[in-house]
């Protein structure tokens, strides 16, 4: 669908950070759009001032986060976004890739917490596709840089306060959870990106005691903790069972995840739980 949905908050967490690059990409002026579309590509590309914008595109049996096109049809880029580090994402880029028209010159790019290019996209290039990878860090950076580098004003200038306002701290937090992805699967670090921020977005900041172990709230007693185990995520809360999935035992229920799905259908039931249990942010 076109973009912006301005007034949609997306419920899964990556799609949410990638909602406000499509925001700066179709409601930012030619300049913005274009210096935005050369970072992404590591290059300028010609007409991406006029380019069009679409969100959440089916290509190849997966959903690209972003399509941007030219209108000459030059040239199509589509992103991929993840919040799991060294994610397993190479049969995504390869699908996106081969799902995008073949007119012109086809672009991938995958937005990872990496901060050097993971192994799935040079799996990827290996193949001879064009993907390209950028970190959350830089694309915060390049928000930050942009108004004073760009001399934004305006709408502009809007809409990159807005975007470093929800990136700058939420990519802080990204990075703190850098000790905690290798005890999981490959599969499952997106899920523990979910899982983390979900009740980082009710209580910031969290104690993380030791590389498996995150309590919330930061003081005082754990209401909700995640620990990592065996390669599975366990999330324990100081409540009755929320619903199904949860064993409970002693007052506190705990939901084992070995698989993204499991998450998937506990999802609504934990932030309720945890919603009602942790302090409320000021």
């Amino acid at each position: 669908m076109p973009v912006p949905r301005l007034f949609e908050a997306a419920s899964e967490q990556a799609e949410h950070w990638a909602h406000t690059l499509a925001c700066l990409l179709e409601l930012g002026g030619p300049e913005t759009r274009a210096a935005l579309v050369a970072e992404l590509a590591g290059e300028p590309l010609a007409g991406a001032e006029s380019a069009t914008v679409r969100e959440r595109r089916a290509l190849g049996g997966v959903e690209a986060d972003i399509v941007v096109r030219d209108r000459e049809q030059r040239w199509s880029l589509a992103v991929w976004a993840t919040l799991g580090f060294d994610a397993d994402v190479e049969a995504a880029l390869d699908a996106l890739y081969d799902g995008l028209t073949p007119d012109g010159r086809v672009i991938v790019v995958a937005i990872t917490p990496d901060r050097r290019t993971p192994d799935a996209v040079e799996k990827a290039r290996a193949s001879g596709r064009e993907v390209h990878h950028k970190s959350w860090l830089r694309v915060r950076d390049w928000v930050q840089e942009r108004p004073e580098r760009g001399g934004a004003e305006g709408v502009d200038l809007v809409l990159l306060t807005e975007a470093e306002y929800f990136l700058t701290p939420r990519v802080a937090e990204l990075y703190r959870l850098e000790g905690l992805m290798p005890h999981v699967a490959s599969s499952l670090r997106p899920t523990l990106a979910t899982v983390f921020f979900d009740l980082n977005d009710l209580s910031p900041a969290p104690l993380i005691e030791r590389t498996d172990h995150v309590v919330f709230p930061r003081t005082g007693d754990p209401k909700a903790e995640i620990a990592l185990s065996d390669g599975a995520i366990a999330i324990t809360l100081a409540s009755g069972s929320p619903g199904a999935g949860f064993v409970a035992e002693d007052g506190r229920a705990t939901l084992r995840v070995t698989d993204a799905s499991q998450y998937v259908a506990a999802r609504s039931a934990l932030r309720a739980a945890a919603r009602s249990l942790l302090p409320s942010r000021l």
